[in-house]
């Protein structure tokens, strides 16, 4: 398979205009994931005028991010948070040995699963999420402590997403376990790993370092809220 890594410079409009086209919502101009997916609007091209076509799609109050920087917004729409985060993309080692067999997660385990990703990183993590793709995770004495799994997936390339472990587990090198799991099983189906990560995380960049990922590109998030007027 051919990877295009330019379709990383917008990799929200990538996934919803091919792969994950079935959790989509939108116009042939801007996109967004499905309402309880994840909260992210992909637009074809840099125009935040676009905005007002997404209206039909979202709900009242609704809070949700777009890949920009944005100075203002269209009316009804507010800008809340804008976060600075980065892109980064595997790039697997010739001497990297084999792992261990990672464990795939089921419907009988997404009750806990939703609870230990919304406690390390909450906001991004919905109630259809999992759809998206498979999760993995670690378990000790029966408790979930670790887990990773995949995001937004486009021709020849799958975002690796909450890699967390629960604050009491911290140390024991399970995200490591899991991500270097993750990436091998994604490049076995022939796809490329990447991620997105807050620029401030700089103790989960140097692990993402240390197991092959480079940055590739800043990747700004603007939070925004939809509030209908009329």
């Amino acid at each position: 398979m051919k990877h295009k890594l330019s379709l990383l410079d917008n990799p929200i409009w990538s996934a919803l205009s091919s792969v994950h086209q079935e959790f989509s919502a939108g116009t042939h101009e801007i996109k967004r994931y499905q309402e309880q997916t994840i909260p992210f609007i992909g637009l074809q091209y840099n125009d935040k005028n676009l905005l007002t076509q997404l209206e039909p799609y979202i709900k009242n109050e609704e809070e949700i991010f777009l890949k920009d920087e944005l100075e203002s917004v269209p009316e009804n729409w507010e800008i809340l948070q804008q976060l600075a985060c980065i892109q980064m993309v595997y790039n697997p080692s010739t001497k990297e040995s084999a792992i261990d067999t990672i464990s795939q997660l089921s419907e009988q385990d997404s009750d806990e699963l939703h609870a230990l990703v919304n406690l390390v990183q909450p906001g991004f993590f919905k109630q259809k999420t999992t759809l998206l793709g498979n999760y993995y995770g670690i378990r000790k004495e029966g408790t979930l402590v670790a887990v990773a799994g995949e995001r937004m997936k486009l021709n020849g390339f799958t975002e690796m997403s909450a890699v967390c472990t629960h604050p009491a587990h911290t140390g024991n090198g399970y995200a490591q376990q899991l991500l270097r799991g993750l990436c091998q099983i994604t490049l076995e189906k022939g796809n490329i790993p990447f991620l997105h990560v807050l620029e401030s995380n700089t103790r989960a960049i140097k692990i993402y370092e240390f197991l092959n990922f480079t940055k590739r590109i800043d990747f700004p998030l603007a939070k925004l809220r939809y509030t209908r007027k009329n």
